[in-house]
């Protein structure tokens, strides 16, 4: 489990460390505060943050809106965008829109209000309706990670750190190392969303190929990183010994 990784772009200093210290006691990470163009593009190829705050001003320079439509060009390097500014007139806000941003939102900030559209932006980024809703299923996809509503946040989920699904009723549980996660999806529709390295060993489990300690042939058994045993059906062991890379 990470926090989602929130790089900010903003030059005035007071305001930049104001608002990395509301974000981070909001459960968020900070992966850096850029003040100008050049470091917010250093920034953001190093660091691969989840979502970008912008500030549209930069130094006098309308710079945050070159940074958006730089992003905006190239589908692979689009993530969610929220624009945070003082600036407020209708034209600066239709050459802000052209980007696509994920939200525009005006100076000084209310933290809920940002928090509510940091979560929004990342839900719809995966093309999905809200987390928000009674019921929608409770999780977001991303290139390498899950994030999963959890009472007033979104959890990032790994898939490496992910050791096995299991399913129950119309539910199944994540677990990795350290947590479990309850999501309403079915087993198969989970297998839809996580990557090749998983597999479907028993009818009410997934497993993660990368977490296999051991397979007991015998007792149809794999042991997973931190000893957690999940029982393989006589169906699926041959599909699963093949997938492990056997030497003979």
């Amino acid at each position: 489990m990470s926090k989602i990784r929130i790089l900010i772009i903003e030059d005035e200093p007071d305001l930049g460390e104001d608002l990395q210290y509301s974000l981070e006691e909001s459960g968020y990470e900070v992966t850096g505060i850029a003040p100008n163009l050049k470091e917010a593009y250093g920034l953001f190829y190093a660091q691969n943050p989840d979502i970008v705050i912008v500030d549209i001003m930069l130094n006098g320079v309308p710079d945050g809106i070159a940074f958006a439509e730089h992003l905006h060009e190239n589908p692979a390097r689009k993530k969610p965008l929220i624009f945070l500014t003082g600036m407020n007139d209708k034209d600066t806000f239709e050459a802000a829109k052209k980007t696509v941003p994920s939200s525009y939102l005006l100076k000084p900030y209310n933290i809920k209000e940002l928090q509510y559209a940091i979560e929004l932006s990342v839900e719809q980024f995966q093309g999905g309706g809200s987390l928000f809703s009674a019921n929608a299923p409770n999780v977001a996809a991303m290139q390498d990670s899950f994030f999963i509503k959890k009472r007033d946040h979104l959890v990032k989920v790994h898939y490496n750190d992910i050791q096995c699904v299991s399913v129950e009723g119309r539910y199944s549980d994540i677990y990795t190392g350290e947590a479990k996660y309850t999501v309403r999806y079915s087993l198969g529709d989970m297998g839809k969303k996580l990557p090749t390295s998983f597999i479907r060993v028993h009818n009410n489990y997934l497993v993660n190929l990368n977490q296999i300690e051991n397979f007991n042939t015998k007792d149809n058994q794999l042991s997973l990183k931190g000893d957690r045993f999940i029982p393989v059906s006589k169906r699926m062991k041959d599909q699963l010994m093949e997938r492990m890379n056997l030497l003979k």
